[in-house]
C-alpha cells in the first residue's frame, strides 16, 4: 500500500527537467572550450551602504535571517515596498583586498539564470564592506522544514520532497553542465536550499566558492563553507 502511494506521488512529479541556456562565465569560449579571459559587464544593481542600511534598521538584529560561513544573511526592505535579502560578507572569512577580484566574482554570479537558483540581483563595493543583494525567498531553509517543523510529514509530503530533490538536483546540473565554466559549489546542504510558498527549492550560495580565502589566515581555498558539505575528492585536492 505504501509502495502504491510512493508511485502515485511519483507519477504527479514531473521528472523531465527544463531546457537551459549555455551560460558562458568570464572567458570567451571557442570549440574546444578553451578561450582567452575577458573583462563582463556585472548584471546586477550597485547599492549604497547607506540605501542597505536604511532597508535593514542599521542590519539590526530583528532583520537578521540566517548565518554562514561567509557572512551575515538580513532581510531588507525598501521604500518602494519591495523585499530583498543582503548577505553582508565577513572580511574575517574571506579576503576583500582585491576589489577587482571580488566584482569578477559578482560578474559571473549574476549571470546565473535557474529557476532553483537564488538570483543576485544587486551588489554594494563601499566603503571596505561587501555586500550582495539577492532575491527574497521567505519560506525558511530545508533544514529548518525538515528538523524544526512541529510536523514536517505533513508540512513536506512525499510529493513535496520529490519536487524540492528534482529542483535541486536541476540546479547542480545547470552549475555543473551548463555553465563554462562550470561552478562548484562547495556548501552543498539544506541549510542552503531555501523554499518558496510553493515550497520549490532555490539553492543558495552559488559562485560564492570563487570567493578567495584570505591568505593572512592561512585558510586553504578548498575549505571554503561548511565542514563535511564538499565532494570529498575536492576537498582533498582542491581541483
Amino acid at each position: 500500500m505504501q509502495q502504491q502511494r510512493v508511485k502515485n506521488s511519483i507519477s504527479s512529479t514531473n521528472l523531465k527537467s527544463p531546457p537551459a541556456e549555455k551560460m558562458i562565465g568570464d572567458k570567451a569560449y571557442n570549440k574546444n572550450g578553451t578561450g582567452k579571459r575577458t573583462k563582463s559587464p556585472i548584471a546586477a544593481t550597485p547599492y549604497t551602504v547607506a540605501s542597505l542600511q536604511t532597508a535593514t534598521n542599521s542590519f539590526s538584529q530583528e532583520c537578521l535571517v540566517g548565518e554562514g560561513s561567509l557572512g551575515r544573511v538580513y532581510r531588507a526592505e525598501f521604500p518602494n515596498g519591495k523585499i530583498l535579502a543582503v548577505k553582508k560578507i565577513d572580511s574575517a572569512a574571506v579576503s576583500l583586498q582585491e576589489e577587482d577580484n571580488f566584482l569578477e566574482a559578482v560578474s559571473n554570479m549574476s549571470r546565473l539564470r535557474h529557476l532553483n537558483i537564488t538570483t543576485l540581483l544587486g551588489y554594494c563595493v563601499e566603503h571596505g564592506q561587501r555586500l550582495l543583494i539577492y532575491e527574497y525567498v521567505g519560506n525558511g531553509t530545508l533544514h529548518d522544514m525538515l528538523h524544526y517543523a512541529d510536523d514536517n510529514s505533513e508540512t513536506l509530503p512525499w510529493n513535496a520532497r520529490v519536487r524540492i530533490a528534482l529542483g535541486t538536483a536541476r540546479a547542480i546540473e545547470y552549475l555543473h553542465e551548463v555553465c563554462l565554466p562550470p561552478v562548484v559549489h562547495r556548501n552543498f546542504k539544506s541549510a542552503n536550499i531555501l523554499l518558496d510558498e510553493d515550497l520549490d527549492p532555490h539553492l543558495s550560495d552559488c559562485g560564492l566558492a570563487a570567493l578567495t580565502a584570505n591568505t593572512q589566515r592561512q585558510v586553504p581555498t578548498q575549505m571554503i563553507g561548511s565542514f563535511g558539505y564538499s565532494a570529498p575528492e575536492f576537498a582533498m585536492s582542491g581541483l
